[in-house]
């Protein structure tokens, strides 16, 4: 039993300090191998954590990748990981710039908020391809769908489960509107609600089901087995509809 177990800090003043020391520390450590150190995701768009899930993501560009390179900062990473929750991705230039086709949703996400803490700005100019991100947005929604039909086949009369699914779900399918709306617009709200709106006016597709679910963390009373059924299939719906108008999309010129 861990008596004096330490809790990670989630204090916005107290993360940006630590990610200061962090990337000197780093820099020592590595010299001339350490191309450049980004904050992105969360943490980079909102300056805060928001939910108990989120973490701090950080890149870490290295001119080479070998296990003696990354020796020289295991034990750095993990001291500052005990100090505040640490996401941490290893890239070198190559593998950034081959990687954009590969992940594409990610990359595209990266490159909308993102500091960098030291080094040079290797994402300006990282080119995310429009079929490329069209294709795996269509991806990641189908997966998505397969993955909820699963989960409720063999977990529907376990509600707590199918209520953390869906909340999940929820988190995922956002990350993914977001660029999809993005591809066809060229704009795309940050805040959930709005985003979950627009969406739906630009794809003529009922977004309802977000809100829904987004709702669902306010209750003070848990659904009724039918009710929660209900919303799980409407959430559904909302993600075959959503997978059916993407795959329909056509490149924003």
């Amino acid at each position: 039993m861990k008596i004096f177990a330490r809790t990670r800090s989630r204090d916005p003043l107290h993360i940006r300090d630590t990610l200061k020391r962090m990337s000197e520390d780093i820099l020592n450590s590595l010299g001339a191998d350490l191309e450049s150190v980004i904050v992105y995701g969360v943490f980079a768009r909102n300056h805060r954590l928001e939910t108990t899930h989120d973490t701090v993501s950080v890149m870490l560009v290295l001119k080479n990748a070998t296990c003696q390179t990354l020796d020289k900062i295991s034990t750095v990473i993990a001291r500052f990981n005990q100090e505040i929750p640490l996401s941490t991705m290893i890239l070198t230039r190559e593998d950034l710039h081959s990687s954009c086709d590969v992940f594409p949703i990610k990359f595209h996400g990266i490159k909308q908020h993102y500091q960098v803490l030291h080094g040079d700005d290797v994402l300006f100019g990282l080119k995310v391809s429009d079929e490329h991100l069209r294709l795996r947005c269509e991806q990641q929604l189908k997966n998505l769908m397969l993955r909820l039909r699963s989960i409720y086949l063999h977990r529907s009369h376990c509600p707590d489960e199918l209520l953390d699914a869906l909340a999940e779900a929820n988190r995922s399918f956002l990350h993914d509107i977001h660029a999809c709306l993005f591809l066809k617009t060229g704009i795309a709200p940050e805040d959930n609600v709005a985003l979950a709106a627009e969406f739906g006016k630009e794809f003529g597709i009922d977004t309802t089901p977000v809100n829904q679910v987004l709702g669902l963390r306010e209750r003070t009373t848990a659904l009724k087995p039918s009710e929660l059924k209900q919303v799980f299939d409407h959430y559904l719906r909302l993600i075959n509809d959503s997978a059916r108008v993407v795959d329909q999309m056509e490149k924003r010129s």
